[in-house]
């Protein structure tokens, strides 16, 4: 009999920026696919993850934890410049995994696309990292990680660095979706559980001549991003295809969200990210480097078109979709994140604890990249750097672009905030 638990795919893109989608008011991206999707499910507008950049933010969907309490809090890279940042060369194998324990609850779990929490050959990752099979998958093809990869459009058993391989760019979100859909069509009577973690639109960016040809008569860099994200969007959805054609899609769960804010738009690369803005992009703890599309459709569960604006965190992932599995929360694992499913399922709740964030790396130069703590609850954002001491607060509403700083207002709020912040901070592994 088959069982009755949902099937959940968690598509995780890399640098795609709350305004880089039709559905979140972009008029020159085209993403029909994506807002299909959302037109089909639930969008929710505010959706945070839990660092400016990749690797940190990565730890926390696969965790349910603020990455600090693991030491990741920025990208992971070079073994020199990760000691000199100290900074672990890949995620700790004894750290809660959410793919672990919902396949020792029964599920079938595989992981394609990007990994980058360890691993991924040459120079930007340690030979020694865990594979990421270990981390609780029962298979895997990954780049930025160690174990079974691509080159070219090939499938390789071994671990490679993929960076420089301009085909393996111009079509990694297709080679990520083919062997989603191979293992999805492999699979008997158990629920699956998927992360599709691609590349796009995150350099390098190759689009083919082809893919370009929607694009041909824009400038760049606008050019090679679109075209970019156009493709993107093409391959995801021939996987909503796919699954809405099966008798089990009333009963799966598809998300798409970002690991971060958009890169900066420069020629040379080929970015023009959107925030759609927002304050900051990647690397800030502006909102334009934290806040991030996040959509939801559950055709048994998740209202159809309904826009959500429920304060919601990618550390709630964890407790949330170990619910709905099923599966128990470990023994003594404590979630940073709480359970959103009846924001899946519709309502508009109150959040009941605040959302932080720590970036050990800001630029006291840069008007964007100053701040080194942040926390937000339900009413107001602090940002803050004390080594500069400096403070701004905004209101968490009415406020979209936090244009009207106003910690003279609130004092009071002021206090309380900074003190859960650096109270919190006190205890992060790092800081201790």
């Amino acid at each position: 009999m088959k069982d009755k638990r949902p099937n959940i795919i968690v598509i995780l893109s890399d640098d795609w920026g709350y305004g880089d989608l039709g559905c979140y008011g972009n008029k020159t991206i085209c993403t029909p696919n994506i807002d299909k999707l959302a037109s089909e499910g639930s969008r929710y507008e505010n959706f945070y993850v839990t660092s400016p950049v990749c690797s940190p933010s990565r730890c926390s969907f696969i965790t349910g934890h603020y990455p600090a309490r693991w030491g990741i809090e920025g990208h992971l890279a070079r073994f020199d410049e990760n000691e000199e940042r100290n900074i672990p060369n890949w995620l700790d194998p004894s750290a809660p995994s959410l793919p672990k324990i919902l396949n020792e609850n029964g599920y079938r779990t595989a992981h394609y696309g990007k990994w980058h929490l360890g691993g991924g050959g040459g120079l930007h990752g340690h030979p020694d990292a865990p594979t990421v099979k270990s981390y609780g998958y029962d298979d895997t093809r990954t780049w930025n990680g160690n174990g079974p990869t691509w080159i070219g459009k090939d499938q390789w058993p071994h671990t490679q660095y993929n960076d420089d391989d301009q085909i393996w760019a111009a079509n990694s979100s297709e080679l990520a979706v083919d062997a989603t859909l191979d293992f999805i069509e492999a699979g008997g009577d158990e629920p699956f559980f998927i992360n599709l973690w691609i590349k796009d639109p995150h350099t390098p960016l190759h689009p083919t001549e082809e893919q370009r040809e929607p694009f041909k008569d824009l400038p760049e860099p606008q050019q090679t991003y679109y075209s970019v994200l156009h493709n993107a969007d093409h391959q995801l959805g021939r996987l909503f295809d796919a699954v809405g054609e099966r008798e089990d899609s009333d009963n799966t769960i598809i998300i798409f969200t970002s690991d971060n804010g958009p890169e900066m738009i420069r020629e040379d690369l080929g970015t023009f990210g959107s925030t759609g803005g927002l304050k900051g992009r990647k690397r800030s703890l502006y909102d334009g480097g934290t806040r991030v599309p996040f959509i939801v459709k559950w055709p048994s569960s998740t209202p159809k078109g309904v826009v959500n604006d429920s304060l919601m965190s990618s550390v709630d992932l964890f407790p949330t979709l170990l619910k709905l599995s099923g599966a128990k929360i470990p023994h003594g694992y404590i979630p940073d994140g709480v359970n959103v499913l009846k924001q899946l399922k519709g309502e508009v709740l109150t959040r009941s604890h605040p959302m932080m964030w720590q970036w050990p790396f800001p630029d006291p130069t840069d008007d964007l990249n100053w701040p080194s703590l942040a926390i937000r609850n339900q009413d107001f954002c602090l940002i803050m750097n004390p080594d500069l001491d400096r403070v701004e607060l905004y209101r968490s509403e009415g406020d979209f672009s936090q244009e009207k700083e106003c910690s003279s207002e609130y004092p009071k709020e002021v206090e309380l905030l900074k003190e859960w912040a650096l109270n919190w901070s006190s205890i992060n592994p790092r800081n201790s």
